[in-house]
């Protein structure tokens, strides 16, 4: 394998995706919506537009998901912008590591990339990336493998010969639909056994992925 790797962010650089549930509950219950939990478990991993149709899928058609989806985003900044988003176990060492012995490190995010970059800059990590590669970049959203093949074009990288990091299903379906070695570390949602079968390897946190690459 070649030294290149590409992460996700949300649930994997950073933990939001309990954060943005949190803002969900709190709209729905305004709402007076039930079952939310489970739609935005259904939606971890994907972009803004495959959000809305399963959102819509679920609480039907009519359902006004922009009004949602803005009172959700404003709760989340107003719990953000002055801190930044938190950011996950293992995230500084890891990257330190890759760039430290020559990896050349790109992102997919299924998040705008105008986000993706201000998220980054403001974890001061946005240095760490070659490439990045947000989910208004393409035309479908993962689990189709578009937006890793788009990265790993943009790096110039085989992906076969490439690594990627992921939490979440569609994440992994995604990765492995692209033809790359994808290591899973599940957020909110574990994988099953089919998606662990795809996964090259499963860790509780990225220390576990850092411990993989250090015994190389």
């Amino acid at each position: 394998m070649k030294k290149q790797v590409i992460f996700d962010m949300d649930g994997v650089i950073f933990d939001s995706e309990a954060l943005v549930l949190s803002c969900w509950k709190i709209v729905a219950e305004k709402y007076g919506l039930e079952g939310i939990e489970d739609v935005f478990r259904m939606c971890i991993g994907t972009n803004h537009a495959e959000t809305m149709h399963i959102v819509r899928r679920q609480l039907g058609e009519t359902f006004d998901y922009e009004v949602f989806r803005r009172e959700a985003s404003a709760l989340f900044h107003k719990k953000t912008d002055l801190d930044g988003v938190p950011v996950k176990e293992g995230v500084r060492e890891l990257l330190c590591y890759f760039r430290d012995n020559g990896y050349r490190i790109g992102l997919a995010s299924s998040t705008r990339k105008e986000v993706v970059v201000q998220e980054l800059g403001q974890a001061g990590l946005l240095d760490y990336f070659s490439v990045v590669v947000g989910g208004d970049m393409v035309r479908r959203s993962k689990p189709d493998p578009e937006i890793y093949l788009r990265a790993c074009r943009e790096m110039e990288a085989d992906p076969t010969e490439t690594f990627a990091i992921e939490d979440s299903l569609h994440g992994v379906r995604a990765a492995h639909a692209a033809g790359m070695r994808v290591f899973m570390v599940p957020d909110l949602v574990e994988p099953d056994e089919a998606v662990t079968k795809l996964a090259f390897a499963v860790y509780p946190s990225l220390l576990g992925v850092l411990g993989y690459f250090q015994s190389q």
